[in-house]
Order: structure tokens, then sequence, then C-alpha cells
């Protein structure tokens, strides 16, 4: 499931967090590792980061299988080029890194990746406050969020298979607006029930067909609002979401990527 790891650095306070979660991965999997730092060459010294250095990092990912990468260039095509060569099962990368465009939520280097990336990414969790919102321990729960389209198919198929190889459990959510209740609807709860019963048997049917045997939920609400507060409540350790890299524009686009802007857990995009 896991055999090659892909961990670009920035060398900055925010790679030291994705580095810890890059050394949990490969230590369960046994996984190459590849360390891959892109210099450019036209960074101006303001906008050097502060240096976690490599040496820290090796020493963070000692006792796993990792190969250290230079290249030269713009940093995200340089990871996007890297990444169709070598193939990664997974690209780990932080939610925020140093540069001139660092007032972006999701940093401007992994928003491009995320965005052209045709491989799965476990993004970290955002935000300055991180370490001490959430000390990521390990996978023991893990949640799938599913919008029941066809993407939904390969990607609870990858999440039964990222939570099995890990020995986590797994629970399938998804989150429908048309389960809020309104005030004042005519035959409201009637409405809900039908509802209810028909998103339960596209799930049923989803799971049928993809083969996987998980705990399902059905949830109220808009899905980034209503899925983070569902990890929370559930105390899962990490969300795999759809993140359907090859179309251009979509409802499913902006949801992934409000979710990772969001979750105060790990979020797997695949």
């Amino acid at each position: 499931m896991l055999t090659k790891l892909l961990l670009p650095v920035d060398f900055s306070a925010r790679s030291l967090k994705a580095a810890s979660y890059a050394r949990y991965l490969a230590a369960q999997s046994g996984c190459e590792v590849v360390l891959l730092h892109v210099h450019e060459p036209a960074r101006k010294a303001e906008q050097t980061p502060p240096q976690a250095s490599l040496p820290v990092l090796m020493e963070m990912l000692s006792g796993a299988n990792v190969r250290h990468i230079d290249l030269t260039g713009d940093p995200a095509t340089a990871i996007l080029e890297y990444a169709k060569h070598y193939q990664p099962d997974l690209i780990v990368m932080p939610t925020h890194g140093y540069g001139v465009l660092r007032r972006f939520l999701l940093g401007s280097v992994t928003a491009k990746v995320l965005h052209d990336s045709e491989f799965p990414m476990w993004t970290g969790v955002h935000g300055e406050a991180e370490y001490a919102q959430h000390t990521f321990e390990g996978l023991r729960h893990i949640i799938c969020g599913v919008d029941l389209g066809p993407p939904s198919e390969h990607v609870l198929r990858w999440a039964a298979q990222f939570a099995t190889a890990f020995d986590a459990r797994l629970t399938v959510i998804h989150a429908s607006t048309q389960l809020v209740q309104i005030a004042g609807v005519v035959h409201e709860p009637e409405w809900r029930a039908h509802v209810l019963d028909a998103l339960s048997k596209q799930m049923a049917a989803l799971l049928e067909k993809a083969g996987v045997v998980a705990e399902t939920r059905l949830i109220a609400g808009d899905a980034p609002y209503a899925l983070t507060t569902a990890v929370e409540e559930l105390h899962a350790d990490a969300l795999v979401i759809g993140r359907s890299p090859h179309e251009l524009l979509g409802r499913l686009r902006t949801v992934a990527y409000a979710l990772i802007r969001q979750s105060t857990r790990p979020v797997i995009s695949v």
C-alpha cells in the first residue's frame, strides 16, 4: 500500500511537522522516503525561512530508508515533475510554507501541487496553534468523507486499503444539507425520512460495489463544517477525501480545499 513516500521540505518549522508525519508512516510501513528540497536561485535573503537544516530532518527520519534529493528551480514545478518521475504512493506536505505568498492559508507551493498532482497527498494541520490543538499519535481511527458521486468508489477503496495497512478503524461519512432541519417546511419530518432512506441506500450500494465493510454515518450540514466537526467528535486521527485532480472546476474541488484548510487533523486527498 505504501512503498514510496515523497517529502518536499523548505527547511521551515513546518517542514519539521511534515517530517514527523513521514517518520510515523515510514516506521509503520517500511516505505522509502525521498526528502526533496528545491532551491530557488532568485530567493532574497529576507525570504529565507528559519533553518531546520538537513541534518535535523535526517535525524528525525533516522531508522527509515531515506534518500535526499536537491533540485534547483521553481518549487511547485520541480515537485510536480519529480513526482511524475518517482511515482510516489503518497506526498506529504505542510499546509502553509514560507514565501512571499505566505498570507494564503494553504501556501502557494502546496496549493499548486494539490491542484495539479495526480498522486494522493497528505497535508498536515494548518494554523499557528497546531501543536497546542492536537498532537499526532498515530493512525487508530480514519474517517473517509464521500459525496456519493462517481469518484467515491475509488476514494473509499483507497481509504479502506490505507486503514487496513495501518490497522486503523474506518468510518465512512456523507454530509448532506438535505438533512438539515428547516423550521416551517411542510411535511419536513417525512421529507427528511425520505432523504435519509435514499442516502442510506446509496451509501450501502457504494460500500457493496467497492467491496468495503465499515461503519457508516449520514450527517446533516455543509461538508467542510460537518466533516471537520465529525472528525473532532469521533476523535479521528485523519480524514480521507476525494480531490478530483482532473476536474478544472466543480464543488468537490472547492470542498476539498475548504476541508484541508479547516481540519484540525491531517487530511489525505486522493
